[in-house]
């Protein structure tokens, strides 16, 4: 992770996944998460967001991210208590105890204002019998996922498919952070799936006997 020109809080690495199947050809697909302050864009529409995404052509998805603490905390409830106002949530990293608060994730629609406040308080969390002794902190974080498919030639190698992914799509996050609002230094680490391996082969069977 780098150190220099350090957001407010510790950046998280973007999680990347490659999947691909063998044959002729081996499809390679990569999905990435950085986490970048949105402070300065309160208030503005998640449209600008999309619209500069768009533009360069990076297949992306921002969340909000609030971060809750607290006892027995019903995920479920969480969920229903986003519903409720119309949010469309997720339930992210962490364990929700202090130290590793839970990530709600609110995927942000095109028309979505972002927002400056939490989306749960406390009072509506402890209310809907969601958890107890319940903190919620919202301090503008924003979550930025993008998924990228990609087919290589035959010849080529899923290590090297990855690593072309890899540098794309880190290259369109840090032009889209670099003109809009969003601020934050990014950290890339990367996770690799390997394809399957093909079924062993069945040993032929023999012919059948003459008959007798």
């Amino acid at each position: 992770r780098s150190c220099t020109n350090m957001p407010p809080y510790a950046p998280k690495g973007v999680a990347v996944v490659t999947e691909g199947v063998t044959g002729e050809t081996v499809s390679g697909r990569r999905r990435q998460r950085s986490l970048l302050d949105a402070k300065r864009m309160y208030g503005m529409s998640a449209a600008e967001l999309y619209q500069y995404a768009d533009s360069i052509s990076l297949n992306a998805e921002f969340f909000l991210i609030d971060e809750v603490t607290g006892t027995d905390l019903d995920e479920d409830k969480l969920l229903d208590l986003c519903a409720s106002k119309g949010a469309t949530c997720s339930i992210g990293d962490g364990t929700g105890t202090v130290g590793d608060p839970l990530e709600l994730r609110q995927l942000l629609n095109r028309t979505d204002t972002i927002r400056a406040t939490a989306l749960l308080t406390v009072a509506e969390v402890e209310g809907g019998a969601a958890g107890t002794n319940v903190t919620v902190v919202y301090d503008g974080k924003v979550a930025i996922v993008a998924t990228t498919t990609a087919i290589a030639d035959s010849g080529e190698s899923l290590e090297s498919l990855a690593a072309n992914l890899t540098a794309m799509n880190e290259a369109k996050v840090t032009e889209l952070r670099d003109n809009t609002l969003l601020q934050g230094t990014l950290a890339f680490e990367s996770q690799q799936l390997f394809p399957p391996r093909p079924p062993p082969s069945s040993p032929p069977r023999p012919p059948p006997s003459p008959p007798p």
